[in-house]
C-alpha cells in the first residue's frame, strides 16, 4: 500500500487556511477560558493597527520620536513598568557599616540583613546568594575559606560569577577592618593575638584578643575560649584594670570584632591546631555594653550555626553594670551575662569602679533580683542547710588536701569555664557521694542557665579579689547576703598585676576562706586561675597606655585603706602631686 504525498499547490492552500482561521484573542484550550493577551502583546497589535504612513512627532525633551496616534497611557505603563526592587534600608545605629572608600562592609550586617541587601540588588534568589556570600566570609574549609574578596572564589566550586563580582565588587568590602600584627605567646599554652586597626574610629591603634585552652579531664576532648574586645580603651576607669589606665580611644564596629574570630580562626589553621573554638567572651578591652549594638550585631553573627557557629549558650557578655542595657541584652538576645561587682560597698565600688555612682549598689541589685530572679524555696532551702554545706565544704577541701594538690586554692578540681580556667565547688545541694568532679567551660554557662531566670539564664558575678580591700569576711558575707535573692554564680578572680598597678593579689588563704564563708551561705561559687599573665594575657592586663593621649586620673582611695596599697611609682606620684590642688 503506497501513501500518495500532497502536492506543492496543496501544501500551500491547507498553510492559507490554517492562517486566516487564526484568531490571536480566542485561542484557548479546551474547558479553560480565554486568556487576555499580555502588554507587549497588546502593543505589538496597536502598532500594527495604525496606518502605514502615520507620521511621526519627535519630543524635544528627550529627542524620541512617538507614533501620532500614541498607545493609550495604562498600555505603555504595563509594557515598559518593571517590577520595583525592593528599598534596602540600612541598620540604625550600628557603625562601621561603609569604610573609608565609601563601601558596605558585608561583615557588618546578620545574615537576614544580608539577605534583604542581595534582594535590593536584584538578585533572582536572595536567599540563596545571601547564604552564599555568608558561607564563604564564616564557614571551615571546605563549605568556606574566611575570605577577604569576591574575586578568591571565582574559579573554585561554588565561587561567584565574574558578572556578579563586576556588579557588587565595587560596592561591597568583605574586609573586617583590622589586620594582625603579633602573636604573644605565654608559657601555659595562651597565644594573645594582636591587631592593628585599619579604619574606624580608633584607626591606626590596637587592639588585643586572646586564645586561653582549656584542658579537660580525661576522656574529653580539649577546646579553646576565644576572649575578644569591644573597644580600643576603656572609659570605665576601674582602677585595677590596665585597660581602664588606657581611656577610650573608640569603639570597634561590628565587623571588627567579628573579625578578631574570623582571623582567630585563620591562625589556627595555619597553626595546624584542631583544638575546637566552642566559647566566646566578651572579656577583653572596652566594656562591651559602653558598645551595645555593634556588640549584639557581632554576637548574632557569630553564633549562627551556619558561619562561625558559636552556640549563644557559649557566649558571655560581660557588664560592669550598665542597668538599661542589661536589660536590652537579655530582651534581645539569648546570649549569657556576667557582672563585674568586685565590691560589696558603695564605699568601695565608687573607688574601684566609679560606675557604681551611676547606679549603686541599691540600684544593681534590685535590677538583678527582677532580670535573674531566684525561686523563693530554693534560696529558702539553701539558707537553711547552711551547717550542712559548711562541713561538707570543709570534708571536700580536706580530701582535696589529701590528694596532694599542687596549688594552695584547691587546684584538685578540674579546669573549668570562662575567659580563664576555673576550679569547680559544687553547689550546696550536690555537695556529698554524687558531687561532680569537675565542670566545662561549656556546662558551667550552660548549667548556670537552666532552670534559673523566667528566661532560662543565670548570672555569673565576677570578683577581683584585692589584699585588703575586698577580701574580708564581712565582704562575703555581704555579698551572699547581696544576691540571696538572685539567681548567679560567684567567679572569685585572682588579682594579675601589672606595670603601674597599687594593689595587691589577695592571700591564698583570704580567698580559700572567702570562697568557704559563700558556700556556708548556699551560693556556688568558682575559682578563676590566672592564664596567660606572665605575657600580659590575663584578665585585667590587655591594652597599651602608651596608646593613650590622657590616660585615665588614678582615684584617691579611702583613708582607712590607703595602708593596704603599694607605694606610687615616682613618675605616677610626681604626675598626681602636680595635678593636685595646693593646700592654704
Amino acid at each position: 500500500m503506497h501513501r500518495t504525498l500532497p502536492s506543492a499547490r496543496e501544501l500551500a492552500t491547507c498553510k492559507q487556511q490554517r492562517f486566516s482561521a487564526w484568531k490571536p484573542w480566542t485561542v484557548g484550550a479546551p474547558n479553560v477560558a480565554p486568556r487576555a493577551p499580555t502588554a507587549s502583546v497588546r502593543c505589538v497589535a496597536a502598532a500594527v493597527a495604525q496606518p502605514a504612513a502615520a507620521p511621526l512627532v519627535a519630543s524635544h525633551a528627550s529627542h524620541a520620536t512617538t507614533p501620532a496616534h500614541p498607545i493609550p497611557a495604562d498600555d505603555t505603563h504595563d509594557a515598559e513598568q518593571l517590577p520595583a526592587l525592593p528599598t534596602w534600608t540600612p541598620p540604625a545605629n550600628r557603625p562601621g557599616l561603609y569604610d573609608q572608600q565609601g563601601r558596605l562592609v558585608l561583615k557588618a550586617l546578620t545574615l537576614p540583613e544580608l539577605e534583604a541587601w542581595c534582594a535590593a540588588q536584584g538578585e533572582a534568589a536572595p536567599a540563596n546568594r545571601a547564604l552564599q556570600i555568608w558561607r564563604w566570609m564564616y564557614a571551615d574549609p571546605p563549605a568556606g575559606s574566611w575570605v577577604r574578596s569576591l574575586e578568591e572564589t571565582m574559579g573554585r566550586q561554588n565561587g561567584f560569577a565574574a558578572k556578579f563580582v563586576e556588579k557588587v565588587g565595587p560596592h561591597v568590602s568583605l574586609e573586617g577592618g583590622l589586620k594582625l600584627s603579633q602573636v604573644v605567646r605565654a608559657s601555659d599554652g595562651t597565644r594573645k593575638l594582636v591587631f592593628t586597626l585599619l579604619g574606624g574610629e580608633a584607626a591606626g591603634g590596637s587592639i588585643e584578643t586572646v586564645l586561653i585552652p582549656v584542658v579537660r579531664q580525661q576522656g574529653l576532648r580539649d577546646r579553646l575560649t576565644i576572649c575578644v574586645s569591644s573597644q580600643v580603651g576603656c572609659a570605665m576607669n576601674c582602677q585595677f584594670c590596665y585597660t581602664g589606665r588606657m581611656g577610650l580611644l573608640g569603639n570597634l564596629s561590628t565587623a571588627q570584632i567579628v573579625e578578631q574570630v574570623v582571623e582567630a580562626r585563620r591562625f589556627l589553621a595555619q597553626e595546624g591546631d584542631r583544638t575546637p573554638l566552642t566559647n566566646l567572651v566578651f572579656m577583653g578591652m572596652g566594656e562591651p555594653l559602653h558598645n551595645t549594638e555593634a556588640v549584639l550585631a557581632a554576637a548574632d553573627i557569630v553564633s549562627h550555626y551556619l558561619g562561625l557557629h558559636i552556640s549563644h549558650n557559649k557566649i558571655t557578655i560581660s557588664t560592669v553594670g550598665l542597668v538599661p542595657e542589661m536589660r536590652a541584652v537579655l530582651a534581645r538576645t539569648r546570649v549569657q551575662v556576667a557582672l563585674s561587682l568586685h565590691a560589696t560597698t558603695d564605699e568601695v565600688r565608687d573607688w574601684i569602679v566609679p560606675v557604681n555612682r551611676r547606679y549603686d549598689l541599691a540600684t544593681l541589685t534590685a535590677a538583678l533580683e527582677e532580670m535573674f530572679p531566684k525561686e523563693e524555696e530554693a534560696a529558702i532551702g539553701s539558707l537553711s542547710s547552711s551547717d550542712e554545706a559548711a562541713a561538707a565544704a570543709v570534708s571536700h577541701e580536706a580530701a582535696a588536701a589529701a590528694a596532694g594538690s599542687s596549688s594552695s586554692l584547691g587546684a584538685a578540681a578540674d579546669v573549668s569555664s570562662g575567659p580563664e580556667s576555673e576550679r569547680w565547688l559544687p553547689p550546696v545541694e550536690q555537695l556529698g557521694s554524687d558531687a561532680p568532679s569537675s565542670s566545662s567551660s561549656g556546662s558551667s554557662s550552660s548549667e548556670a542557665g537552666k532552670g534559673s531566670s523566667k528566661e532560662g539564664r543565670s548570672l555569673l558575678v565576677e570578683y577581683t579579689m584585692l589584699h585588703g580591700i575586698n577580701d574580708t569576711l564581712d565582704d562575703a558575707h555581704r555579698l551572699a547576703d547581696m544576691l540571696r535573692r538572685v539567681n548567679c554564680k560567684v567567679n572569685l578572680i585572682v588579682f594579675n598585676p601589672h606595670k603601674g598597678t597599687r594593689f595587691q593579689p589577695s592571700t591564698d588563704e583570704d580567698i580559700s576562706a572567702f570562697r568557704s564563708a559563700l558556700i556556708r551561705s548556699g551560693m556556688v561559687c568558682t575559682i578563676r586561675d590566672s592564664r596567660g599573665d606572665d605575657e600580659m594575657a590575663a584578665c585585667g592586663q590587655l591594652g597599651n597606655v602608651g596608646l593613650s593621649f590622657r590616660p585615665s586620673p588614678i582615684l584617691d582611695a579611702p583613708e582607712r585603706f590607703r595602708k593596704f596599697l603599694l607605694p606610687p611609682s615616682p613618675a605616677v606620684a610626681t604626675k598626681q602631686a602636680a595635678t593636685s590642688p595646693a593646700v592654704a
